[in-house]
């Protein structure tokens, strides 16, 4: 009795192993990105990170398997102006234009079956709303409901659309810019 005692409480605690993810790749600015978009001197990138082993290297878990497209976005200023990028002024736009927004990395967290570790992790990779000033470079892990009526789909031909405020200046009105960025997935 003693060693199904000890053995239920092996395989109990195996599945407990620590957390381990890599984290953010902050080494490659969103002006070395291949598939980019410039307006105004703001650049913006956007890469897949939905891929199984990229999902488990990066997040610990294979986030498309719990219906979220992780998205890597960069932003770089390389201008004089002020911009503002928010999180809802951002949408996936699937091949067949199919639209995703954005989920709260909280819901992102739970749903994943969070702990600590975890949830710091989530939390500190998440893109932020942002005011992106001169030479400025960001970067963050927006992640994206997947279509619940699709079993499949492609991110090859997605698009991310990216609505940045421009900062007005003295003697100017402040305008949105509109990204259409290609999704790298290599």
């Amino acid at each position: 009795m003693k060693y199904i005692f000890l053995l239920c409480f092996a395989i109990l605690f195996s599945g407990c192993s620590s957390y381990i993810a890599l984290p953010k790749d902050t080494s490659r600015a969103a002006h070395n990105r291949i598939k980019k978009q410039v307006k105004d001197g703001l650049i913006v990138a956007a890469e897949d990170y939905s891929e199984y082993r990229r999902a488990r290297r990066y997040f610990y878990r294979d986030l498309l398997d719990i219906g979220y497209i992780p998205i890597y976005i960069c932003i770089g200023n390389q201008s004089e102006s002020e911009f503002t990028v928010r999180k809802e002024k951002i949408t996936l736009i699937l091949e067949d234009g199919t639209q995703a927004i954005a989920a709260d990395v909280k819901e992102v967290i739970d749903n994943a079956g969070g702990n600590d570790a975890l949830d710091q992790d989530y939390s500190q990779k998440a893109f932020r709303d942002s005011h992106v000033r001169k030479e400025d470079n960001l970067f963050g892990f927006l992640f994206f409901k997947a279509p619940t009526l699709k079993k499949s789909f492609s991110l090859k031909s997605a698009t991310l659309q990216v609505l940045a405020d421009k900062k007005a200046e003295p003697g100017q009105q402040g305008e949105t810019l509109k990204f259409l960025v290609s999704i790298d997935t290599d």
